[in-house]
């Protein structure tokens, strides 16, 4: 082997490893395990540290900081998303994607909202949002809104995703329902009416929903209908 090969090789190793060795997948894949079990509120690097088999200085040296360790997780996440194919509809190329968020959500709960705190989260991420702006082209977003467009609908989802696992979007409570019904039927007559239909409430039903909503509002734009 040349002595220009040797090199290469040993550039790639020392970008792909982390410490002791490990790769930087490795260690993002034991990341995003962690968190899983036991929470954003009981990870820290120390344990992760502990976890690998490393000093905790040492994984934040090779993730620049807390956050550059949290991107990557996310990436790891992102990572996991099916590529979805522009022969579909540009409708169905958003369903299709979204649905896939729901699923990772539901998934890794504990890691995907760091998925919120990023514009994008790196490599993985990149041909995702290319594949929702052609999409948006497709439904006649023009090229000064899209960046708005495109970034309403990844909050929309992600959004949704989050307060699915968080416990906002989920059938209410009796008791829930009992304090709404208590109300003053003068003052509150649509919400005591509608408080029976929140018992049977689902929550891939407010998800589904919500997103047919944004797509109709896309099918706004002059000469597109729903697909």
């Amino acid at each position: 082997m040349s002595s220009t090969a040797d090199a290469k090789l040993n550039i790639k190793a020392r970008v792909s490893s982390g410490p002791r060795g490990l790769a930087k997948h490795e260690i993002v894949d034991t990341a995003v395990r962690l968190i899983e079990e036991v929470g954003e509120a009981g990870f820290s690097v120390r344990k992760l540290g502990d976890r690998v088999g490393c000093d905790p200085m040492a994984i934040l040296y090779h993730f620049k900081n807390k956050d550059g360790m949290y991107r990557a997780m996310a990436d790891a996440l992102v990572a996991k998303l099916s590529p979805v194919g522009s022969d579909q509809p540009w409708q169905d190329r958003l369903r299709a994607h979204a649905r896939d968020h729901r699923a990772l959500a539901l998934r890794y709960p504990n890691t995907f909202p760091l998925l919120q705190r990023f514009l994008n989260t790196g490599v993985a991420d990149f041909p995702h949002i290319e594949m929702v702006h052609r999409a948006l082209a497709d439904a006649g977003v023009p090229d000064q809104e899209a960046p708005a467009v495109c970034l309403a609908w990844y909050a929309g989802v992600i959004g949704l995703c989050a307060a699915e696992i968080n416990g906002l979007v989920r059938p209410a409570r009796a008791s829930e329902v009992a304090e709404i019904e208590a109300l003053p039927a003068a003052e509150f007559p649509v919400l005591r009416k509608l408080a029976p239909s929140y018992l049977a409430l689902e929550s891939q039903a407010v998800f589904e929903i919500a997103n047919e909503l944004f797509i109709r509002g896309l099918c706004g734009q002059p000469g597109r209908s729903p697909d």
